[in-house]
């Protein structure tokens, strides 16, 4: 496991986060930023727990840890902490968040049920879509058919769809053309789930993303996948 923390979060479920921004610092090394997840999938609840793995530091050295949390891009809310690690082991830690004007300065106050344009609190709609008095946001009509009650761009009742994916939100459903979001390794191109250097880090064969460091399918950065006749040099992704 290593030097780390295992993080608890805090907070008012009304500030409707979905992802966290997480920086910090132990033994005048930095850590992060990273923002989890990577890509929004769901409302964070009160008590959700997070792994933070750190740089090696000597035992009882102070680490300081800030989590911030997001809606949209947006941060909503912050919250700081103070803990001695222990070197090869992992020590418990929670995080309050306490409500804070977002990055960009705008936020309007007394605003539970709108969001902020101008400075002036707004009803929440498509083209005016947020809550909590943060900055309004403008729904994406390919990848979202309504504003939720709750302040977020949405496809039927989840999130709005990954525009990498999807490229349509369909009867409230996300697509890549008529079919489903396209999986792992994939991109919508054209409404066609295809693989290409963008969604693939190995190679690509029947438009497939494959890890790219086999005899039979070798290769990197998307490109197409070769045969080898010896071995794959899976750091170069060529034959060798």
């Amino acid at each position: 496991m290593g030097t780390a923390l295992y993080v608890t979060i805090d907070f008012d479920p009304s500030m409707m986060m979905d992802q966290l921004r997480v920086s910090g610092t132990v033994a005048g090394s930095g850590v992060g930023p990273q923002v989890l997840p990577a890509q929004p999938e769901r409302l964070l609840a009160n008590g959700d727990t997070f792994r933070v793995l750190l740089p090696s530091a000597p035992d009882k050295a102070e680490a300081e840890l800030t989590v911030e949390g997001l809606r949209e891009g947006t941060r909503v809310s912050q919250g700081k902490a103070q803990v001695q690690v222990l070197e090869n082991m992992e020590v418990d830690v929670t995080v309050r968040l306490e409500p804070t004007p977002p990055d960009d300065g705008v936020f309007c106050p007394n605003c539970p049920d709108g969001c902020c344009m101008s400075g002036v609190c707004t009803t929440s709609t498509f083209n005016t879509c947020g809550t909590g008095g943060i900055a309004c946001t403008t729904c994406n009509a390919r990848t979202a058919d309504s504003c939720s009650n709750k302040g977020f761009c949405a496809c039927g009742r989840s999130a709005a769809c990954d525009p990498r994916t999807t490229d349509r939100c369909l009867s409230g459903l996300c697509r890549c053309g008529l079919n489903a979001p396209c999986g792992f390794g994939q991109e919508c191109v054209s409404g066609r789930c295809e693989c290409t250097p963008n969604s693939c880090a190995g190679c690509c064969s029947g438009g497939v993303c494959n890890p790219g460091n086999t005899k039979d399918r070798c290769g990197k950065g998307g490109g197409a996948c070769v045969k080898c006749a010896d071995t794959c040099n899976t750091t170069t992704g060529t034959c060798s």
